[in-house]
């Protein structure tokens, strides 16, 4: 390996430069891949249609299961990519865990849709994998179990909310990644709060 290449990998670990990491972390979430699956590859604006969502939900609904599942899989992929890459260049808990919440951030206030996007729920999934993968189990286990029951996918999304910090908090007791996913429990239930108020009406349509 080059030693130029050795000199730039070894400055860029250097503690001193996490500030970037997180700042990357940010960035990988705020590519809208929703809105520019829909934009380039269906040629309309995810935005304008449905719920407006940019999420794997409406992309669905709008432009059929193919563009859904890939929209989630990407969503799902930048979480798993950002949290991972500070993972394997540091070991502080607290660095990880602020990579996994701005991930996050960056998906549902992308600096690309003038601080807009979606609600999260796939890059949330993403994240968890690499920080415990058995709160990653915990929480999809939930979401798939009630969606094959129920086919409404933010009642699955927002039940597998609740089991978040539960399962962190058996695992983990009240260390950094349970302030986490009760951070992100409150903040992703507040994005939801109009889903949260058609479930109450009755109105929340199936996914399938």
């Amino acid at each position: 390996m080059p030693e130029s290449f050795n000199q730039f990998f070894t400055a860029i670990t250097d503690i001193e430069y996490w500030y970037l990491f997180l700042i990357l972390s940010y960035f990988l979430g705020s590519i809208p891949f929703g809105y520019l699956i829909a934009r380039f590859f269906l040629g309309y604006d995810v935005r304008s249609k449905g719920s407006g969502n940019i999420g794997m939900t409406n992309v669905m609904r709008t432009g059929g299961k193919i563009p859904g599942i890939f929209t989630f899989l990407l969503d799902f992929g930048k979480g798993s990519l950002a949290v991972g890459i500070v993972a394997f260049s540091y070991e502080s808990i607290s660095l990880i865990s602020c990579s996994a919440f701005l991930v996050i951030i960056g998906h549902t206030r992308s600096i690309f849709l003038k601080f807009k996007g979606g609600k999260g729920i796939a890059t949330n999934f993403g994240v968890w994998l690499i920080l415990d993968w058995r709160v990653f189990v915990c929480i999809a286990l939930t979401w798939a179990l009630l969606f094959l029951w129920k086919k409404i996918s933010s009642l699955s999304a927002l039940v597998s909310l609740i089991v978040l910090p539960i399962a962190t908090i058996i695992l983990h007791g009240t260390n950094e990644f349970f302030i986490l996913s009760s951070l992100l429990f409150i903040y992703l239930m507040f994005l939801h709060r109009s889903n949260i108020k058609r479930l109450i009406r009755l109105e929340e349509s199936s996914l399938i």
